[in-house]
């Protein structure tokens, strides 16, 4: 009979930060990374016990070994503390009255669709676009309301886009009228899929909640 001896790089867990564009977020077995340097997604299976605490990571040695060796560390950088995502929305908006959109709605709409359909930025380019912004976000039914204009403009767009396009141009659209959310990005894995909505606390902002429910939220802007 064999004894299993075991591996102190793999039972040892090591303590490092993320790099400033790399976030990360454990999804059951699996570790996922976000980088936003490449604007890509980096899934790692059966990572082991890794824990995911905003922008610090606890991981077996030879995890940490290979991630550094990606450039997925910091390298002696301090970086500014860094709180995890939000929890997926559970509630929707309330329902606000929303009237027609008036000239100048669409006259702004069209502007930032206009404006955001001829970039085509990377997710660390749009981070740090929207990064720092301000606008309420206490004013729920405000919220709703603008929302609503939103979705009446919203088909006849020559063009809406993936979550991505949607969720960037509904945040800018929110910021014209001092309105703001957070940015939320999501995974899932078994199949690979990922999803970015916005919200407010516990309320979605830009869809259905109960669509969110398969997604593990990995960065907010």
């Amino acid at each position: 009979m064999q004894t299993a001896i075991s591996n102190p790089f793999q039972d040892h867990l090591e303590r490092g930060e993320l790099d400033e564009a790399v976030h990360a977020v454990k999804v059951g077995s699996d570790l996922v990374l976000l980088d936003l340097a490449t604007d890509g997604y980096l899934l790692v299976p059966e990572c082991g016990d890794v824990r995911v605490e905003g922008g610090n990571l606890q991981a077996p040695m030879d995890l940490m070994l290979d991630l550094a060796a990606g450039e997925l560390l910091q390298s002696g950088r301090t970086q500014r503390h860094r709180l995890p995502p939000p929890s997926v929305p559970l509630r929707r908006l309330p329902e606000a009255p929303v009237g027609r959109p008036t000239a100048g709605d669409m006259a702004t709409f069209a502007i930032l669709w206009a404006d955001t359909v001829r970039r085509k930025p990377t997710l660390q380019d749009l981070s740090r676009q929207v990064y720092g912004r301000r606008g309420r976000r206490d004013d729920l039914m405000a919220l709703s309301s603008r929302v609503g204009l939103f979705r009446q403009m919203l088909p006849y767009a020559p063009a809406v886009g993936a979550c991505l396009f949607q969720a960037e141009l509904l945040l800018r659209f929110l910021n014209a009228a001092d309105l703001d959310a957070e940015w939320v990005f999501g995974v899932r894995v078994w199949p690979f899929l990922a999803h970015c909505w916005l919200q407010v606390g516990e309320h979605c902002v830009s869809q259905a909640p109960d669509t969110l429910t398969i997604y593990r939220p990995i960065m907010a802007i």
